[in-house]
């Protein structure tokens, strides 16, 4: 018996990858009341998770509850900022998620490829050092290419700061490094509670809050970058 080049578990993650980006995708380029429209469900979906997961019942909960739906909203928040808010904002906002989606499969891969010793064995059994480095040097090729000059010609854009290729590169690789602790961070309170998943609205990632756990912090660090940027 042959062992499939692509397991279930794979395929089931790049089909709920392949429609959660479609409409991500779509959205995004539309812009205007559609791209709020996402972020309005993504925000409620996420917060509604969140409130499920801590489980209110007790009063220590609360501030809890509270803080972890400010995060929510906030970065929700940004990236509705980043998108209509900010001069190119298509491709701001394309390049925070580009950054995000490439350092995750770049995990993933280099992870499963090279194994060796675990990143946070107790928070994540699953991360590894191996693909912490590999998603910061997905991330980072990714955001260098975006900034090349024949992108930003074809495009018609410019970079946040007038940041060069190189400057670009090192802040996927660092943003990269972000999304893996926003990543850890939703994980400790999921084995905190004693769960897999937050949900199970895309197939093969569990919930809204599963799928955009990195993309939380570092939303919020890049519109900082951009707010900031000389």
């Amino acid at each position: 018996m042959t062992t499939p080049l692509i397991d279930s578990s794979l395929q089931a993650r790049i089909r709920g990858a392949a429609i959660f980006g479609v409409i991500v995708l779509g959205a995004l380029y539309l812009g205007g009341i559609a791209f709020c429209l996402l972020m309005g469900v993504a925000t409620a979906t996420g917060v509604s998770e969140w409130m499920k997961m801590v489980k209110a019942e007790e009063e220590y909960q609360t501030p809890l509850m509270f803080l972890g739906t400010c995060y929510i909203v906030f970065s929700c928040g940004a990236m509705i900022w980043l998108r209509i808010g900010t001069p190119y904002g298509l491709y701001n906002m394309l390049t925070l998620l580009l950054i995000v989606w490439a350092s995750d499969i770049s995990a993933y891969f280099s992870g499963r490829a090279i194994g060796g010793p675990k990143l946070a064995p107790k928070v994540s059994p699953k991360k590894t050092w191996a693909g912490f480095i590999g998603s910061s040097v997905g991330a980072g090729l990714v955001a260098g290419g975006l900034a090349c000059p024949v992108t930003l010609a074809k495009l018609h854009v410019e970079t946040i700061g007038h940041f060069s290729p190189y400057s670009y590169a090192l802040l996927g690789f660092v943003l990269a490094m972000c999304g893996q602790a926003g990543d850890l961070l939703i994980s400790f309170f999921k084995r905190r509670y004693g769960i897999k998943d937050t949900g199970t609205l895309i197939p093969g990632h569990g919930g809204v809050l599963d799928r955009i756990d990195a993309l939380l912090l570092v939303a919020l660090i890049f519109s900082l970058i951009v707010r900031f940027a000389p």
